[in-house]
C-alpha cells in the first residue's frame, strides 16, 4: 500500500474546497529535508559543546553518542511502522491502528504540540542568533523584532508548495553544515590549543559520575529529536513505504555523525573544559581564532539560517498532523488546502499556536532565557511522544509475531526513554523549568480526556477511515476504539 487516500474525498477539488494533500510530489531529499530541518544541526553544534561541557565535563561527544544510540531505538520503531503504512497523520495512524483510536489521538496530539511549541521557540532562538551576529556588525536591536520577522517569513513560506519549502530547508541547512565542516577542518589542521585534535577525552567519561553523564544524555536527546518528522509527509512523498523509512534512518545517522564529529573537534580545540563551558558560542569563537573574524560571522549567520529552517520544518510537520486529525474529528474547515496543496486552515491554527508561544516570552529581556524555557515544554513532550510510539511498536511486533530480537530492541529503547523521563520529572526541575514540565503534564491529561469530553472527537476517531486503512495495512483488521 502506498500513501493513504481518504475514500470520502474525490481525487481532485478546486482550491479552497475540502481536499486531500497532493501525492507523489517529494523525492528522497525533499523528505529528508523535513527531518534534518527540524533537528537544525548547524544551530545546535554552534553552542552544544559549551552547554554539555558545563553539565557533563569533558565527555561531551560521549553523551551525544549515547543519546544518538538511544534515538536509534526510537527511529527503529518509526521505520517499522513507515514500512507498512504512511499518511499525513504520522503517529496517529501508526499507534491508533495498532493500539486503539484513543491511544493514536493522544500520540498525535502530543507530537503536534511539540512541533507547534518548537516552532515558536525556535523563532526566538533564530532571533537570538541573528541579534548576536548583527550586533557585531554594528546593528543593535533587541531580539523581539528579529523573532517577529522570523515568524512572518516562516508562515509565508509554509503556505507555498511543499517542494519549495523542502528545497529551502535542505538548501539552507546543507550550506550551513558545509561551512561548519570547512571551519572544523581548518581548526583540525591547526591543532587547536593542544596542537592536535584527535585526543580521545571527549569520548571518555573522564571520572564524571554516571548520574551527571545521564543529565548530559538527556540534554543531547533534544539535539537529535525531530528525525521522525518525515513521517508527516506520507501523503506527499513518492514511494513513501520505501523513501520515508530511508529518510528517517539516514537523517538521524547524518546529523548524529555531524554533531559528534564537530563536538569532538570543538572540545579538543579549547584549552580546557572550564573555558569551553563559559563560552556561549564556542564554534564561533574558534572560527574567529583559527580562521578569521569574518568566518565567525558566517558561522553565526549559518546558525541563524539553520534555526530558521528548523522553525519552518516544525510548522510544516504540525500542520500535516492537524490536517489528518481534522479529517476525522472536524471541523470541516481543517480539511481545506491552498492551490499549492498546503493545508491552509491547519497552517493558520498551527501558526496561531506558534505565535502564542512566541508572545508568552516576548517580555523577556534575554533571548537565551526565553529559548530555554520555551523549548523546555516541547522537549518534555517529545520524550513522551516517543515512548507512546515505542509502546505501540512493541505491541505491533508481538501481534505480528515478529522475531523476538525486534521486540527486545524496542524494549531496550523503552528502558532508555524511561530513564530520561525519570531524570526529567522525578523530581520536577526547579523554576522556571518546573512550569514547562507541569505544562507538558497538563497537555497530556487534556489530550487523554478530549475524546471523552467531546463526543464528536470520540466518534470521529472511532470511525476513522485512516485508522481502518492503517489497521488493514499493518494488521489486516480494523483496530478496536
Amino acid at each position: 500500500m502506498g500513501a493513504w487516500r481518504d475514500p470520502r474525498e474525490p481525487a481532485s477539488k478546486a482550491a479552497g474546497q475540502v481536499a486531500r494533500l497532493r501525492g507523489g510530489r517529494l523525492h528522497l531529499f525533499g523528505i529528508i529535508a523535513e527531518s534534518v530541518g527540524v533537528q537544525g544541526p548547524t544551530g545546535g553544534v554552534v553552542i552544544a559543546a559549551g552547554v554539555l561541557a558545563g553539565v557533563s565535563g569533558g565527555g561531551t561527544a560521549l553523551v551525544e553518542l549515547v543519546a544518538a544510540v538511544g534515538m536509534g531505538f526510537v527511529a527503529y520503531a518509526f521505520v517499522i511502522f513507515t514500512r507498512g503504512f504512511n499518511s499525513a497523520g504520522s503517529v496517529y495512524a501508526f499507534t491508533g491502528a495498532v493500539v486503539g483510536a484513543r491511544f493514536g489521538f493522544l500520540s498525535a496530539w502530543t507530537l503536534m504540540l511539540v512541533y507547534v511549541s518548537f516552532a515558536g521557540g525556535i523563532c526566538i532562538a533564530t532571533a537570538a542568533a541573528a541579534s548576536a551576529g548583527l550586533d557585531d556588525l554594528g546593528v543593535h536591536l533587541a531580539w523581539q523584532p528579529y523573532a517577529v520577522i522570523a515568524y512572518v517569513l516562516v508562515m509565508t513560506l509554509a503556505f507555498l508548495d511543499i517542494r519549495v519549502s523542502a528545497r529551502i530547508i535542505l538548501g539552507m541547512e546543507a550550506v550551513s553544515m558545509l561551512l561548519v565542516l570547512v571551519v572544523c577542518s581548518v581548526i583540525a589542521t591547526k591543532g587547536g590549543s593542544h596542537g592536535h585534535i584527535l585526543r580521545p577525552e571527549p569520548l571518555q567519561p573522564n571520572g564524571v559520575p554516571l548520574s551527571v553523564l545521564g543529565l548530559g544524555v538527556v540534554l543531547s536527546f533534544s539535539t537529535f529529536s525531530g528525525f521522525e518528522a518525515a513521517s508527516t509527509l506520507g501523503e506527499e512523498a513518492q514511494r513513501p513505504q520505501r523513501l520515508i523509512p530511508l529518510a528517517i534512518a539516514s537523517s538521524l545517522a547524518v546529523v548524529a555523525a555531524f554533531t559528534i564529529v564537530v563536538t569532538t573537534i570543538v572540545t579538543n580545540a579549547f584549552p580546557g573544559t572550564g573555558e569551553l563551558s563559559r563560552d556561549p558560542a564556542p564554534l564561533v569563537t574558534l572560527a574567529d581564532t583559527y580562521v578569521a573574524g569574518w568566518v565567525g560571522e558566517l558561522v553565526s549567520i549559518g546558525a541563524t539560517i539553520s534555526l530558521f529552517g528548523a522553525a519552518l520544518a516544525c510548522v510544516v510537520g504540525a500542520s500535516r498532523i492537524l490536517f489528518a486529525l481534522g479529517r476525522d474529528t472536524g471541523p470541516a474547515m481543517l480539511r481545506r488546502t491552498t492551490r499549492a496543496g498546503a493545508p491552509s486552515v491547519a497552517l493558520l491554527w498551527v501558526g496561531a499556536g506558534s505565535l502564542l508561544t512566541l508572545l508568552l516570552f516576548i517580555g523577556e529581556d534575554f533571548a537565551i532565557r526565553a529559548v530555554g524555557i520555551s523549548l523546555g515544554y516541547g522537549a518534555d513532550l517529545i520524550i513522551v511522544a516517543y515512548i507512546l510510539v515505542i509502546i505501540a511498536a512493541i505491541i505491533y511486533t508481538i501481534r505480528r509475531r515478529s522475531p523476538r530480537l525486534s521486540t527486545m530492541i524496542l524494549i531496550a529503547g523503552l528502558a532508555i526513554l524511561g530513564y530520561v523521563v525519570k531524570v526529567t520529572f522525578l523530581p520536577l526541575p526547579p523554576p522556571p523549568f518546573q512550569g514547562a514540565a507541569l505544562a507538558a503534564i497538563t497537555t497530556l491529561v487534556v489530550g487523554a480526556l478530549l475524546p471523552t469530553v467531546y463526543p464528536t472527537v470520540r466518534r470521529g476517531i472511532q470511525n476513522s477511515p485512516l485508522l481502518a486503512a492503517g489497521a488493514d495495512a499493518l494488521l489486516r483488521r480494523r483496530p478496536r476504539p
